[in-house]
This record gives structure tokens, sequence and C-alpha cells, in this order.
């Protein structure tokens, strides 16, 4: 059966072949949106597929995207399916890198610039490379789709952190909660940090300001001191899930409803979260949107449609269940 040529999209949709191809490309600036649109649709109906050769001896791109993620971690694997399910749209192939938790900085970047890739992803490394180059010593496109690289030189997308400890604010501020708190891993991360201003800023200015000695830093392992900070709490936002299944415990030992008595809001969601007694009211991170909107902002910086660098936030997802008042 015979491919389906770009002349013949063209051709089905009364264009020229030059505004076909535009129209297809990521350079559709000069293309009308209507316009566009139709010979998008043609496309797809007459099953047009891209030759990928002619367009790498065209353009110099490989089509080939490179993914690095933390060997043995978990929590990436929607991101990179989002990715890699977007980076397949624009016409792109995504390939897997792995690295371990000590890995070389510098090592890795001198890595990536001897891979044939047009750009990579660094996905939850929590920490930033020396800028990696391509085999012609020209800076290669890089996107970091990380949160505790809150403020790293470089293209970043991420969760809106701040945005997400406000929206728990408001949640639990809409209850009338009027004694909130904040727990915390013991080792702060910019993550963190940020959720915590968040959620602090958006109750003080509801009046309900919540002081230093409300925020507590803790070892999910070690809780001493849990049931006297948790006392006077109706209102708990926990930075992680793994915290606010402790509290959750914790509360119970105490023998305070929830959320009769208190509520309780994580960060993240997961099988332990939604199995929790009560099942916990989460923010859900937007996992398989960052991973396509990260592929994307990387196939826009190879084709010049965009200049780095760039920072794109995306909202959390509020979850309401049973561990906050309906």
């Amino acid at each position: 059966m015979r491919r389906v040529s770009l002349a013949d999209v063209a051709k089905a949709a009364g264009v020229a072949k030059a505004t076909a191809s535009r129209a297809l490309s990521a350079q559709q600036h000069d293309v009308g949106a209507a316009t566009r649109a139709r010979i998008q649709e043609v496309a797809a109906d007459l099953g047009y597929r891209p030759n990928r050769a002619a367009q790498s001896l065209r353009t110099g791109r490989r089509q080939l995207l490179g993914a690095v993620v933390p060997a043995g971690a978990t929590g990436w694997e929607p991101v990179l399916r989002g990715a890699a399910e977007q980076a397949r749209k624009r016409g792109y192939h995504l390939v897997l890198h792995t690295v371990g938790t000590g890995f070389d900085a510098t090592r890795l970047a001198a890595d990536l610039t001897e891979l044939t890739i047009d750009g990579v992803l660094l996905i939850g490394l929590g920490r930033a490379l020396p800028a990696p180059s391509r085999e012609d010593g020209q800076p290669l496109s890089t996107v970091l789709v990380d949160e505790e690289l809150t403020h790293a030189d470089g293209t970043i997308v991420r969760t809106a952190l701040w945005n997400a400890g406000r929206t728990a604010a408001r949640h639990l501020l809409d209850e009338g909660r009027t004694a909130p708190a904040v727990l915390a891993p013991l080792e702060s991360t910019e993550s963190t940090t940020a959720l915590t201003q968040g959620f602090r800023d958006t109750c003080a200015e509801a009046g309900h300001p919540v002081p230093d000695d409300r925020i507590l830093g803790i070892d999910p392992a070690a809780t001493g001191g849990l049931e006297s900070f948790l006392r006077p709490v109706d209102g708990l936002f926990a930075c992680t899930g793994l915290l606010a299944v402790t509290a959750l415990r914790t509360l119970r030992r105490m023998d305070v409803a929830v959320p009769r008595s208190a509520s309780v809001i994580a960060y993240g969601d997961g099988d332990l979260l939604r199995h929790a007694d009560p099942p916990l009211t989460v923010l859900r991170l937007p996992h398989e949107t960052l991973g396509a909107r990260a592929a994307d902002v990387l196939v826009d910086t190879i084709e010049q449609v965009i200049a780095p660098p760039v920072m794109v936030e995306l909202a959390a997802e509020l979850v309401v269940r049973g561990s906050s008042a309906p």
C-alpha cells in the first residue's frame, strides 16, 4: 500500500505543499488557525505520517529526545509516560538513561554530549547539572522536571508548589478550621519550604496565622512529641503522604475524631493514602501532564518556537476524601 505523502495531504486540503508542511510542523505561526486545523484533520483522516528520514536530512535533527531518571526511585514513571506519549505526537522518540543516587553531575553532562539526541529531559534528579552540550559544542536543549530545583537556572517544569500550599490552606479554612499547622520532613527541602510558605501566607491573610511552633519537622519513624504538637490542631497540612498517615495514626491514639474534630490534608497521592482510615484528602500531582508539557517545551525549544529559559508551573488537583469534612 502506497504511503500517504505530504503532497496528497496538500491536494486533499486544497493548499500548497509548503502550507501543509508548515501546518504539520512546529512552525505554525504563519498559518491561520482554521487552515491549520483543516490540514491537520485531513492528514489524520488520510493516515499521513511524516518521513522522518527526510525531516532529519532537512533539519539536521535526529528526532530523538533523552530522558534521564534516577534508578531505584519511584514516582517518575507517570511523568515519563506522559513525556513519551507527547514526544511521539510531536514526531520524536524518547530514549531512557538512568543514573544512581550518587551520580557525578559533571560526568553525566559529558555523557549526554556523546548521545545522538536533540534534547534531554532531566526528571526528578534533585540537583542541576553543568549545561550539557551537543557534539558541535552548542548547548543541548534541556528541560528539568523537578520540584526540588525551584530556583535553578534553565527551563523547569514543575507543580506550582506555593499555590498547592495555598489550596490546602483554603480548603481547611473553608471548613472553618482556625488552628492550622504544618507537618514537614525533618530535612527541609525547597519544595517543602514553598508548600509551607503558600500555606502560611494564606492562613495569615485569613486572620489565622501559623506561628513557628505550629510547624514541625519530623522523621516518620521517630514521632516523639507528635501528640503534644497535634493536641491543639484542628487543620493539618502534611507535606508528604507518609507524614499524613503517621498523623492519622497518632490522632487515632489520641481519640481525636477525623474529620469531626480535625481535618488532615496531604501533598501527593498513592495507594497508601487512598486506603488510609479515613482515606486522605490530597493534593494530587499532575504527573503525566508534567511529562507531556515538559516534552512540548523541549520540542518547542529544539525547533526554536520558544527561547529558553522558561518556568512552567502546573496546578495540583485537590481530591477531597474522608480525612476532611465534606
